[in-house]
C-alpha cells in the first residue's frame, strides 16, 4: 500500500501534517496499534530509501527523527521491533546521535524511554565519541 501511494503521490513523503507529523512519524506513532509491528520496520526502510531528506524530518519542526523514535511509547512486548526501527533510523543518519538537540532532548526525557532503548543510545554515543577521538 505504501509503495502504491508513493507512486501516486511521491511529493507527499515530504508533507507535514497540521500536527507536525510526516509520513514516517505516522508509521512510528501507530506502531503499537499494528497486529504485526514488524511491518513498520519495512515502512520506515522504504520511506528512508525514497528520499534522502526523510532522515532529516523533524516532529513539529523541532524533534529530530532519531529523538522522536527513541522517545516514542512502546509496549514492552514490542520493544525488540522498536529497537530494529531505531537502528534503521540510526544507520540512515548516524551523525544525528551527536547533535545538541538529540543529546538535550534525550537527556531531559530519557527516563521515560525503555531501558533497552537507553542502552542502545548510550552505547552509540560512546562509540561515536571514541570514533571522533581517533
Amino acid at each position: 500500500t505504501i509503495e502504491y501511494l508513493y507512486k501516486l503521490y511521491p511529493d507527499a513523503i515530504n508533507h507535514e501534517t497540521t500536527h507536525g507529523l510526516y509520513p514516517i512519524h505516522n508509521a512510528i506513532v501507530n506502531f503499537n496499534d499494528r497486529d504485526n509491528p514488524r511491518h513498520v520496520t519495512d515502512i520506515v526502510k522504504f520511506l528512508l530509501g525514497c528520499d534522502h531528506r526523510v532522515k532529516l524530518q523533524k516532529f513539529k519542526g523541532t524533534w529530530p527523527l532519531l529523538c522522536f523514535v527513541c522517545l516514542a511509547d512502546y509496549d514492552y512486548a514490542k520493544v525488540g521491533t522498536a529497537l530494529e526501527i531505531i537502528k534503521v533510523i540510526y544507520d540512515a543518519h548516524p551523525q544525528a546521535i551527536e547533535s545538541d538537540e538529540i543529546i538535550s532532548l534525550i537527556a531531559s526525557n530519557f527516563e521515560e524511554s525503555h531501558s533497552q532503548v537507553r542502552e542502545f543510545i548510550n552505547t552509540q554515543l560512546v562509540y561515536s565519541r571514541q570514533a571522533k577521538d581517533h
